[in-house]
């Protein structure tokens, strides 16, 4: 029995060492915003040791009379290596690992506004999101993929993040999302004060480069937000079974809410909303200017 118990020991100890068992962590998704004057230590291009990251930002405050503005100056290094720097703009740096295959990590560089001291990210507007690839030791801006996310829609107010504290987020299959607002044109006032929606948009990360997911319809992540400013039809609309199509599916009379779980769908640049009536039937109906009533919606 000894023997035996000792034979099961020494298989057990080769099954270690030739069989390492794997940290779940690794295979977890990377998608972290990089908290300022803290370093941060990733293996950026998958070879040799790690790099070393940092973001620093200065703030200063000016008086002038009773209003108060602010400099803010950031600078974002590598291996103590400046790689980039701005003046006047509030910045937030990513890491992710989008395509877990390629061995090669993505610094993300976001520059916008509105984001200071809020822990709800979407509040946010980012005009740009540089993506760089570190490879050969040095830092190349590759692409501005906030430019990206935007390309399939129409009347664009702003890009937010997704969620949360995470600017970004990544599923794990070479995706990563973000929230595109929308304006709905329903107002009669300027643009400006337009109502709106956002929708769930994604890139795919491919041969080094982030394309567009062209989708047939689009997820509503909310109107304002979770859906608590309901969006009320001001007049009777068909709905038919197809896009541009002439074959209806069901009615939706006046005064009835748009419900949730809807989906947001372009074709020939006009804008339908996918939806589904009380007896479970989808249909589709056009999104036409004073169509729709958003109920208090204000979007800043």
């Amino acid at each position: 029995m000894r023997k035996l118990l000792n034979l099961f020991g020494m298989a057990l100890i080769a099954v270690i060492v030739f069989f390492p068992v794997r940290s779940n962590a690794a295979g977890k998704n990377v998608c972290q915003t990089l908290k300022e004057s803290k370093t941060y230590h990733y293996n950026l291009d998958q070879k040799g040791k790690k790099e070393s990251i940092k973001v620093s930002v200065s703030k200063t405050e000016r008086k002038e009379g009773y209003v108060i503005t602010y400099d803010l100056k950031a600078t974002v290094t590598i291996n103590s290596k400046k790689i980039y720097s701005s003046n006047g703009k509030e910045v937030r740096v990513m890491v992710t690992d989008v395509d877990k295959k390629d061995k090669q990590m993505e610094l993300l560089i976001i520059e916008g506004w509105g984001g200071t001291g809020y822990k709800g990210a979407w509040a946010s507007n980012m005009e740009h999101i540089y993506y760089y690839q570190y490879a050969n030791g040095k830092a190349k801006r590759k692409q501005d993929i906030a430019k990206a996310f935007k390309k399939n829609f129409t009347n664009v107010m702003s890009l937010h993040g997704i969620k949360g504290d995470s600017y970004l987020t990544t599923n794990g299959k070479n995706e990563i999302y973000a929230r595109v607002c929308v304006g709905m044109q329903q107002s009669e006032l300027d643009d400006y004060y337009d109502d709106c929606l956002h929708v769930k948009a994604g890139l795919r990360l491919k041969n080094g480069k982030f394309v567009q997911i062209f989708s047939k319809s689009y997820a509503i992540l909310d109107i304002a937000e979770e859906w608590d400013i309901p969006v009320i039809l001001k007049k009777n609309v068909t709905a038919y079974t197809q896009m541009g199509g002439k074959k209806k599916a069901f009615t939706i009379k006046k005064g009835e809410k748009i419900p949730s779980g809807s989906l947001y769908c372009i074709k020939n640049k006009k804008v339908y909303f996918k939806i589904k009536n009380k007896k479970g039937k989808w249909g589709y109906i056009e999104l036409k200017k004073g169509m729709l009533y958003f109920d208090g919606i204000a979007h800043v």
